[in-house]
């Protein structure tokens, strides 16, 4: 993608960002393919999507910008020009205009002829991997790939050997904090796996998790996981670089901190009642378990939350360990991404954002530059505790400059959501006030409604002559049947925005909410339900119905 100064040299040069930003958009966004676009690409467009649009937007118009000033400047001192000189600038203004020509259709050959040479660079790689006999070789083109795709250095060193004497290549991908060195045999297989911070102020969080994480990612062949999780770590890197001294690994060192003081403040009022931390409290905050850095696991399915051993999960958390179970969580994993509106963090000296035990409001507003710290409290918190106490920075702090950069919350796994969940978590996160409202409209048969997305792995949608019959245990078949009588818009979250650690409640009560709807509707109409073809009427006289003579079916209609 193009640079701002790179927009403002031509017309052309602006109009191949334009693409070059569609094109990175369509890797993420499956509603710009034209080839097998998926039926429920459409309930992807919005705030809350995969995609940061208000970032998106802000290049769009960034480059429209640049492509109006250079007409409005060709106008203005060109035309002008040619006017006040009359018809004897008309042999001038030709020669000007055939050679601008002759220039942006130069300029275009060059930018077709270097994405042809970078096609073709692609191919003939992907051919030289598919005959090459050194997986070795494969694996280390396929990760210094994946380096300069994000910014990173990639080195190569295969003169190292094993303790065997078996011939091992290293492939160390650096950024400017991080150094990833991955250990390869001459099968291509992954024997070692090691993540250095640069910084001395960082040395302390050297976890061996973060080791085994990627090494698990590369073993298991799962590289498009691993891709995320060295982009985590690369994104924090860039962002370290590109608005020093602001230190990003600090401030998700901050949140964990906090998080984890949290977290054991709930299980002392619980009684050590961990599964209502996870389904009622802050969630359960989970370091280095499937993503470098935080995530927190918010919700659980019934069959795993009846079916697991939580006292094991809590003696894994005392002991610093990450426990399995906590891997078939819904979790959110928490990131940054660029924003429109500047954000001001922590500085350096602040370890994290809640209120510690010993200071009150008072101490902060009397400490030195107290009269640049605001003291804010949640807005929704757990019914069994008070709200949390944090701070938050004014531009006016010494050492803190606001930058354009937002926490964000991906949803590990995404979920369908009725459009007033989205208009909720959207004003909750200060995306939009409260006077914002979301036209509920009804969805266009080519819109899967919420419904429809709940039951999309099942054979048939949500036909509304059918009938689900169910079973569960200790009770009788139940048989429903959705009226669809009005089907709900919804839409599919795959990330929250939000500017201060305050807003994780209440986006996670939120998602919550929404997680409980879904389970109960997808416990009735699911792939082990049997769908049943409405029969022809039957007449039943009261004394059949009273001699029980219908069997033991409850009809249940769900509108």
């Amino acid at each position: 993608m193009q640079n701002t100064s790179d927009s403002k040299n031509s017309i052309s040069s602006s109009v191949y960002s334009i693409q070059q930003l569609f094109t990175d958009l369509e890797k993420q966004w499956s509603a710009l393919r034209k080839d097998s676009q998926s039926p429920t690409a459409a309930n992807e467009v919005h705030a809350l999507g995969p995609v940061n649009l208000d970032n998106a937007r802000h290049e769009f118009t960034m480059y429209i910008d640049s492509i109006r000033s250079i007409c409005s400047q060709f106008e203005t001192e060109v035309l002008s020009d040619v006017k006040k000189m009359g018809a004897g600038a008309d042999p001038a203004f030709r020669k000007h205009l055939t050679h601008l020509k002759e220039q942006a259709q130069l300029e275009s050959t060059v930018m077709r002829v270097k994405n042809t040479l970078k096609s073709t660079k692609d191919r003939l790689e992907q051919s030289l991997n598919d005959r090459e006999e050194s997986k070795s070789k494969v694996q280390t083109r396929k990760l210094e790939r994946l380096a300069q795709s994000m910014g990173l250095m990639a080195f190569v060193d295969a003169t190292q050997r094993h303790e065997s004497g078996a011939p091992v290549t290293t492939i160390t991908l650096g950024g400017t904090v991080i150094v990833i060195d991955i250990d390869l045999d001459d099968s291509g297989n992954v024997l070692r796996s090691k993540v250095n911070y640069v910084s001395e102020v960082l040395q302390n969080d050297q976890d061996d998790r973060v080791d085994q994480l990627l090494e698990r990612n590369l073993r298991t062949q799962n590289f498009d996981i691993f891709a995320r999780n060295v982009g985590a770590l690369a994104l924090l890197d860039q962002l370290n670089v590109k608005y020093a001294p602001i230190d990003f690994f600090l401030i998700v060192r901050g949140l964990i901190a906090d998080l984890q003081s949290i977290y054991n403040q709930e299980m002392q009022l619980l009684s050590n009642d961990i599964a209502s931390v996870l389904m009622e409290g802050h969630g359960i905050p989970n370091q280095h378990l499937d993503y470098p850095g935080l995530s927190i696991s918010y919700w659980v399915s019934k069959e795993r939350f009846l079916g697991s051993n939580w006292e094991d999960v809590r003696e894994s958390i005392e002991n610093g360990e990450n426990n399995p179970l906590l891997l078939n969580t819904a979790k959110v994993m928490i990131s940054f991404e660029d924003s429109q509106q500047s954000q001001s963090f922590i500085p350096p000296g602040r370890k994290h954002y809640m209120l510690d035990f010993d200071e009150s409001i008072d101490s902060i507003k009397e400490s030195e530059n107290g009269e640049h710290v605001d003291i804010v409290k949640e807005r929704t918190w757990p019914k069994f505790m008070q709200p949390m106490r944090f701070v938050k920075m004014q531009p006016g702090y010494p050492g803190v400059t606001p930058v354009p950069v937002r926490f964000v919350a991906k949803l590990d796994p995404p979920i369908p959501a009725a459009d007033a969940i989205v208009r909720k978590l959207m004003i909750a996160t200060d995306l939009v006030n409260d006077s914002f409202a979301i036209v509920e409209s009804t969805p266009s048969p080519a819109t899967p409604c919420l419904e429809d997305l709940l039951v999309k792995d099942c054979t048939s949608s949500l036909c509304p002559d059918a009938t689900w019959s169910v079973s569960f245990d200790n009770s009788p078949v139940q048989v429903y049947k959705f009226m669809r009588s009005s089907p709900t818009s919804g839409k599919i979250i795959s990330r929250v925005p939000f500017n201060h650690p305050r807003q994780l409640h209440t986006i996670l009560q939120y998602l919550r909410q929404q997680q409980m709807f879904n389970t109960l509707f997808q416990s009735i109409f699911n792939s082990k339900a049997t769908q049943q073809q409405p029969d022809k009427s039957l007449a039943l006289s009261l004394d059949k119905i009273l001699e029980g003579q219908i069997g033991k079916r409850w009809v249940v209609e769900v509108y």
